[in-house]
């Protein structure tokens, strides 16, 4: 704790000599003869001397590894100049100069999850446009397989009509030809009997007209 205090007073000192410093040349002025005697005496504000020490404000990594290795603190620097591990300069007592890194870890997590969360509703609007498609052609599917019975159903009863008509058609040729038939049936056993009746007569006058001459 005494090492700590023993800093923390150092640092506060040099502040306030470097702001003290900037307030005193400021309110400075120099008197600088005139070239005319009659002009009187001019007073002017000159420019502050550089300020030395420190610079007021919050310090870089590279001055807090400076300030926390003259503590004896083992503080690592990376390429850049910065500390790799924060909690060395906690250990130390010093100040953070650059953001928390913990902050820093839940920013960069924060846009880590949001570049998912950009890229899960661009494959969510991906995945619904293919399901939208693959609906619309379930649905084409669908109406042209209905489209495509229908028309099966509307051959095949055309196809049952036409057949059955044939068979209409033939039965009545069938019995146009059946009552032709019998019609030349008739006629034949009509005239053959008319044939045989006349032969039967005939053969009766012929014995007749015998008899008569014998007598």
């Amino acid at each position: 704790m005494g090492g700590m205090s023993h800093f923390y007073k150092s640092l506060l000192e040099q502040n306030e000599e470097v702001h003290s410093a900037a307030v005193a040349a400021t309110q400075t002025r120099t008197v600088e003869p005139s070239s005319s005697s009659s002009a009187g005496l001019s007073l002017t504000i000159a420019k502050p001397p550089a300020l030395q020490g420190p610079a007021v404000g919050p310090a870089n990594d590279l001055d807090l590894a400076r300030l926390a290795r003259d503590q004896g603190k083992d503080v690592e620097l990376n390429d850049d100049n910065q500390i790799v591990d924060k909690r060395d300069l906690l250990s130390a007592g010093l100040n953070l100069s650059l953001p928390n890194t913990r902050h820093l870890a839940l920013s960069a997590a924060k846009q880590k999850n949001d570049g998912k969360d950009d890229s899960v509703q661009t494959h969510t609007a991906v995945g619904t446009a293919a399901t939208r498609q693959e609906i619309n052609a379930r649905r084409q599917r669908e109406v042209d397989r209905q489209w495509q019975e229908e028309r099966d159903r509307a051959r095949k009863e055309r196809e049952r009509l036409e057949e059955e008509e044939r068979e209409k058609l033939v039965k009545r040729r069938n019995d146009d030809d059946a009552v032709t038939s019998a019609r030349e049936r008739f006629l034949a056993r009509k005239r053959r009997k008319l044939e045989d009746g006349s032969a039967t007569g005939a053969g009766t006058d012929v014995v007749a007209t015998s008899d008569t001459m014998a007598s």
